[in-house]
């Protein structure tokens, strides 16, 4: 991964947010049909249908219809083949190995140590991917399209058909310019508790989406996610360069759940 001035790796640490432009031969355009699809009713041999009604038993997130603008499908890297198109899963298995890659570099820009990038996560890439599908309806009046919030896990990796992505930059609300054929590239929380006390330590990037007004098109995004699993232990570097154990993931995210206000949902 390559930045375009020498001081782009900190600054995007600094901010916690960056843009990310496509590999040339990358299409996102199955993404974005799953996108516009999978709220729809089912039609038989349509796999971008009918995600709404159809439950995904073998995964433990799935569909959820949020008290803001957005509905969601959420499901785990290795249930892609199952529930989604061949050409879909084929995208995100790509945009996962994107997300892996940018997130080794990142942590090597914020100092981590050669080779002990898989002790710090907890496994190559941590212990969950998973990609979130997002509809935003524009027709539905709510104050945000998703309510402000970082991420918990490591990285974040997405794709969105418009604006409406704002980060808190400064203590200012700012929105982020999507130019064609780029990703928006997220920091979260376990990122930022691992290299607090590195020389370039990453930001969770407090971020939210704006509401769509009445007669504006519906807004569509796709992510890759990469974090710990609840059942394990956040770790940290010390000041001194040592990897210690900071907390529980499960017991870090119950109090982030208490301290921001929303229901904690311990489904993984």
């Amino acid at each position: 991964m390559e930045f375009d001035r020498p001081d782009g790796a900190a600054e995007a640490l600094r901010a916690g947010a960056f843009l990310l432009r496509m590999p040339d031969d990358l299409d996102p355009a199955p993404g974005l049909d799953l996108c516009r699809r999978f709220y729809l009713p089912p039609v038989p041999g349509d796999r971008y249908r009918g995600h709404r009604e159809h439950g995904h038993p073998a995964s433990k997130l799935g569909y959820e219809d949020r008290p803001d603008q957005v509905e969601q499908l959420q499901i785990e890297a290795h249930l892609w083949q199952r529930y989604f198109p061949e050409e879909v899963t084929s995208l995100l298995e790509r945009m996962e190995e994107i997300t892996g890659t940018a997130l080794h570099a990142l942590l090597s820009a914020a100092g981590v140590p050669a080779g002990d990038a898989d002790e710090a996560l907890g496994g190559h890439h941590g212990g969950l991917c998973y990609t979130t599908v997002n509809h935003y309806r524009g027709d539905l009046d709510r104050r945000v399209g998703i309510v402000e919030h970082t991420d918990s896990g490591y990285i974040t990796l997405f794709h969105a058909d418009q604006p409406g992505f704002e980060v808190l930059d400064n203590g200012r609300w700012t929105p982020i310019e999507l130019p064609e054929r780029h990703f928006v590239v997220n920091l979260g929380d376990a990122f930022d508790v691992l290299t607090r006390h590195l020389p370039h330590p990453g930001t969770a990037v407090l971020h939210r989406v704006a509401a769509a007004g009445p007669g504006q098109p519906d807004r569509s995004s796709f992510t890759i996610y990469m974090g710990p699993s609840y059942g394990m232990v956040l770790r940290q570097y010390t000041s001194d360069g040592e990897l210690v154990d900071y907390q529980s993931f499960r017991d870090f995210s119950v109090a982030k759940a208490a301290r921001m206000g929303y229901q904690f949902h311990d489904r993984i």
